[in-house]
């Protein structure tokens, strides 16, 4: 099974209603060299919603069942990662039987991970990561035209490119 690691980042940490910048890179080796494919765009929500979306929309990216880390400085986000078959279990309700909070990201997260006939495998790292000054500056330098952009798969077997040109102060 291919490993991908997906890397998330929004524009502000803030837990209130307010719209914000995300951005996310989906890496992959192949060959032994790394891929990778981004994506950008604007949400205006809280920052779960926004991880949550955000990360939906690097999953439906995915064209084939993959090892997937999600990395996320979101610790809600990441520590339910993991519990993703046991919320859809509960029918996305909490242990008092009231819906749990961002119930439709979470479902389309669950939809994109179940999106092919292998569903993905899931792990998660809390942290500041590698490509996370990277994903600002972007985010930063597309303020005025942060649009949400569905494009191309990404297509791990055939190497479909690679879009870190000029980023080795960041990416290590």
């Amino acid at each position: 099974m291919t490993h991908v690691d997906i890397y998330l980042e929004t524009s502000s940490i803030f837990q209130g209603i307010t719209d914000r910048k995300c951005g996310y890179v989906l890496s992959v080796l192949v060959h032994n060299e790394e891929k990778t494919r981004e994506g950008f765009g604007h949400y205006k929500g809280t920052y779960h919603q926004t991880v949550l979306l955000t990360l939906a929309e690097a999953l439906e990216r995915m064209t084939v069942p993959s090892e997937i880390c999600v990395h996320t400085r979101d610790a809600y986000v990441s520590s339910r990662i993991l519990k993703l078959e046991e919320l859809a279990g509960s029918g996305w309700k909490d242990t008092k039987g009231e819906p749990i909070r961002n119930a439709e990201e979470w479902k389309r997260v669950y939809a994109a991970v179940h999106a092919l006939p292998d569903a993905h495998q899931l792990s998660e790292k809390t942290e500041k990561h590698s490509y996370s000054g990277w994903l600002q500056e972007e985010m930063e330098k597309r303020k005025d035209e942060c649009r949400r952009t569905m494009g191309q798969r990404l297509e791990p077997e055939t190497g479909t490119g690679s879009k870190n040109n000029g980023m080795s102060g960041y990416h290590y």
